[in-house]
């Protein structure tokens, strides 16, 4: 299957220069999650917090790679500089269903957190500074579903959590999605940092006069460089949504890795092969 390179515009972003060029449908970026069930709306492993949704991206067929029935991925965030820490003993004892003294038993945050179990289709994984990042794979129904709220916060912040919903809102971009074609040389290959004669990768000069900074697959547009280990099918983003990386950097989200932040997180929750919970991989 031939692998095409997109960038990702929003409504208002889109060029007039992409007039000529077929346009796809490609989600929305914005707070409002997909229609899974909110009880498996990604947590904090740390406390329990429900992260904050950036995007939901619809992807093309080749960029599937956990099967045709899996058509889009959700990616969520949540501030914390903290997030190495194990879980907070009452978050691991309300999920366990014990019953607790915590503060402000009667508030909605308990008692949802007490029913909240993992996606089936969910990857946790820190970015390497002071944020947990969420990818969840997305069936049709799922994304075709009404789009649902964020579950209700705890009745206060921890420790090194960071409540970012007016930076997202200052500094985002938000809006339908849409794929829009590009004429990529490097649509289907790896990226790499420095290519040699006999790479397949190549430098494109000008790439930010004729390529969009957020895309899926294609030429790397990161200032700072390619992560080493990417794979040709990954999306590059830089505040879509409100995500946002090492106060203003671009982040790849690798789509054909069981650890899609690669080696830049220092450790990646999963499901297991019998969905009974996470477990941490390097």
């Amino acid at each position: 299957m031939t692998l095409e390179a997109f960038d990702i515009w929003t409504d208002d972003e889109v060029p007039d220069t992409a007039g000529d060029r077929r346009r796809l449908p490609g989600g929305w970026a914005g707070p409002a999650g997909p229609g899974i069930d909110v009880r498996t709306w990604p947590r904090s492993p740390r406390t329990g917090q429900p992260m904050m949704h950036c995007f939901t991206l619809r992807l093309p067929e080749a960029y599937r790679r956990r099967g045709p029935d899996l058509v889009a991925v959700a990616v969520f965030q949540w501030q914390d500089e903290l997030y190495f820490r194990e879980p907070a003993p009452e978050v691991a004892a309300v999920l366990a269903g014990e019953r607790v003294d915590v503060a402000q038993p009667e508030h909605p945050f308990w008692a949802e957190l007490a029913r909240a179990r993992p996606h089936p289709q969910v990857q946790i994984a820190d970015d390497g500074v002071a944020s947990l990042l969420a990818m969840v794979w997305l069936t049709e129904a799922e994304l075709s579903a009404p789009r649902v709220a964020r579950p209700v916060a705890a009745p206060r912040l921890a420790d090194g959590e960071i409540d970012a919903t007016h930076l997202m809102e200052k500094y985002g971009v938000y809006g339908s999605l849409w794929l829009v074609p590009r004429d990529d040389p490097n649509a289907g290959v790896a990226p790499v940092d420095f290519p040699q004669d006999d790479d397949d990768y190549v430098e494109v000069s000008d790439m930010y006069d004729v390529f969009h900074s957020e895309h899926l697959g294609g030429t790397c547009m990161c200032p700072d460089g390619v992560r080493d280990g990417l794979s040709p099918w990954y999306i590059e983003v830089n505040r879509l949504g409100g995500i946002s990386h090492g106060g203003d950097q671009d982040i790849a989200l690798d789509l054909d890795a069981r650890a899609f932040l690669g080696r830049m997180t220092t450790a990646v929750l999963v499901p297991k092969a019998d969905a009974a919970g996470p477990t941490s991989a390097p």
